[in-house]
């Protein structure tokens, strides 16, 4: 097996369209104020933010990451190298979080979430996935977080779910590795 280098991923991925889900947490959030792009990979989501209107809190642990961006306003865009676990935390009207919340060390997972939860800003919107207990990544001695369907229902409450879907199926990383997925996709509103 050859080794995983987050550059290759940054240009696989880097022009790709945003989420759809955060297209839809955009859409649903009329305040233009401050977003949070946690684990801002290839910065495409981070783009995304700041042609609709947003301040963007970029932060992810890779270097090159954070590289990608720095053609970006800088009065638009605070760059934050940092793992997830050590982000001070400000207040945000859209957090995202696209397939970044599995990477928390799961011993520190609960804290980091609660932080995450605490730091959205009454009536705003907070789009990410969870990764369940039957993904290929959950195997013995992973640092990665998995959960159960209660478990992430659980870390979400307080929240208005605007939408919860579980999907588990065989496909592909963004380097066409094949992989079993279980992701709870999730849209959900700070009441």
């Amino acid at each position: 097996m050859q080794a995983f280098h987050w550059t290759d991923f940054y240009a696989i991925t880097k022009n790709r369209p945003p989420w759809p889900r955060l297209v839809r947490a955009v859409e649903l959030q009329k305040s233009r104020g401050e977003a949070l792009d946690l684990g801002c990979g290839a910065g495409r989501d981070t783009r995304y933010l700041i042609e609709r209107g947003f301040r963007v809190t970029a932060v992810d642990q890779e270097a090159a990451s954070l590289e990608l961006l720095s053609d970006l306003p800088t009065d638009q865009l605070h760059r934050v190298q940092c793992s997830f676990e050590a982000f001070q935390f400000g207040r945000y009207d859209v957090i995202n979080a696209h397939f970044s919340l599995p990477f928390i060390d799961r011993e520190h997972f609960p804290l980091v979430f609660g932080r995450l939860k605490a730091a959205l800003k009454p009536g705003a919107i907070f789009v990410g996935q969870f990764f369940g207990t039957h993904d290929t990544w959950n195997i013995p001695g992973t640092h990665m977080t998995f959960v159960t369907r209660q478990q992430a229902l659980a870390y979400l409450e307080g929240l208005e779910l605007l939408e919860f879907e579980e999907e588990e199926e065989d496909g592909a990383t963004a380097d066409g590795a094949p992989k079993h997925w279980h992701i709870y996709h999730t849209l959900a509103r700070k009441l």
